[in-house]
């Protein structure tokens, strides 16, 4: 069908860092901030290993929509696993976590080897990784995440910004349109074009501003 695509062959890629463009000031009195172009792109994982990338969607309009999504590629690009799903309106960090719990449960259902973790929530990652240790995630919650990552022979959980998170966070869109859960590299067309971007080593950029004080 035309809205379905499989995946193709990537290019794996690297973090990639522009020079930072000129200084300027927010007024006379706000310290001056130095924006900075980071060119950010999705890197697949080592050979033998898997990536998961996750991602959770919160609406705060009132209409109690929330929805989690992700997908588990493999050392050339290939996505062997994505979903998408609606899930009950909650924070923002705990329908990340129900993202990272659902993808991991998919991860083991058919691997336990290496596997990386990679999500663009901050918070949540520093707390997993112990660089954190706020209590926005219920004990409970941070402790099935745990155990679900000892099912595993290694892996690695690290952050990456929303532009090089791009798959899932369309499926985390798709899911109010069509969820469901796809295999075999059958995704759906929004998804397979951020995929081919990935494997094709395509750099988004982000705009940083750090503020310097005197």
């Amino acid at each position: 069908p035309a809205s379905f695509a499989p995946s193709f062959a990537p290019l794996c890629s690297r973090i990639a860092f522009a020079p930072p463009l000129s200084s300027t000031s927010l007024s006379a009195s706000s310290p001056p901030f130095h924006p900075s172009r980071i060119m950010v792109r999705w890197e697949a994982p080592p050979m033998g290993w898997l990536k998961l990338n996750f991602d959770g969607s919160v609406y705060h309009d009132g209409s109690g929509r929330a929805s989690i999504g992700g997908a588990i590629r493999d050392c050339n690009g290939h996505v062997l696993v994505a979903f998408a799903e609606l899930t009950e309106h909650s924070t923002v960090g705990i329908v990340e976590a129900r993202a990272l719990i659902h993808g991991l449960r998919l991860a083991m259902s058919f691997f336990r080897g290496g596997l990386v973790v990679e999500g663009d929530d901050q918070v949540l990652v520093d707390l997993l990784t112990g660089k954190e240790t706020q209590t926005r995630i219920p004990l409970s919650i941070q402790q099935e995440i745990r155990a679900l990552l000892k099912h595993f022979s290694t892996y690695q959980l690290q952050h990456i910004y929303r532009e090089g998170n791009q798959v899932a966070h369309v499926l985390c869109k798709e899911a109010y349109r069509r969820p469901g859960v796809w295999k075999s590299g059958i995704v759906p067309h929004a998804v397979w074009e951020k995929a081919l971007e990935d494997m094709h080593g395509v750099a988004h950029e982000r705009i940083c501003k750090k503020k310097q004080l005197w």
